[in-house]
């Protein structure tokens, strides 16, 4: 049966950005999976703070309570820092994935410790508190910024370059046994699997995508969450 699964951005996208990550999903699911990603209504350009977001929670929240149990099976937050997951779950019934909450079990399965690389020093801060929170801060190794904006982190050219030098460091210097990124869509290279030395490369959104799909493939979803086939 096929799993119905909405994605929501964290920001009001661009039509071009809201395509990539409609394209990146799509290129992951299984074929039986259907996604669809939403844009918000309000809310940041970018997440450079604490502030931005809560303010991406709420317009997260304004768009993700219309759901219904007709409209899919699933939510998932297409972002590191899992906003507005309980409350859209409490609000709506729906199981909603939080990518960061959903990565960080798996991690601790293959590897002691992991570095975080996030695009600016705050997010991997903000990170690192979310990471703490779930209870995994003790596995932190190293954080790493790119140091670079939004903008340069969707031009393929400067992202490459900054991440395969940050991946080098984390592994070579810090000993990170593994790399949780703080994105949830960037791309995933060959060369960035060599930089890494095969150390496990964690990209949060694609990681709960998999998950998901696996609970709901294996017989492994509950009868309330609107499994119509149980």
């Amino acid at each position: 049966m096929t799993l119905r699964l909405k994605i929501i951005s964290p920001l009001k996208a661009t039509a071009a950005d809201l395509e990539r990550r409609q394209r990146r999903y799509h290129q992951q699911a299984q074929p039986e999976t259907a996604v669809s990603v939403l844009n918000l209504d309000s809310g940041p350009q970018a997440l450079n703070s604490s502030g931005d977001i809560l303010s991406s929670a709420a317009a997260i929240f304004a768009i993700g309570s219309k759901i219904t149990r007709d409209d899919c099976e699933a939510i998932l937050i297409d972002c590191v820092f899992d906003p507005a997951v309980d409350e859209l779950y409490e609000e709506t019934g729906i199981l909603t994935f939080g990518p960061t909450r959903t990565t960080l079990p798996l991690i601790s399965l293959v590897a002691p410790n992991f570095s975080i690389i996030a695009r600016s020093q705050r997010q991997c801060e903000l990170l690192a508190k979310l990471v703490q929170r779930e209870g995994f801060g003790n596995r932190i190794q190293s954080v790493r910024a790119l140091d670079i904006s939004y903008e340069e982190a969707k031009q393929t050219e400067i992202y490459h370059k900054v991440m395969l030098s940050k991946l080098e460091t984390a592994v070579s210097k810090d000993g990170a046994e593994a790399i949780m990124f703080g994105s949830t869509t960037m791309a995933l290279t060959d060369d960035m699997r060599r930089k890494a030395g095969g150390k496990p490369l964690f990209m949060p959104g694609m990681i709960a995508l998999s998950v998901i799909e696996q609970l709901w493939f294996g017989g492994l979803w509950p009868v309330y969450s609107g499994n119509s086939s149980s």
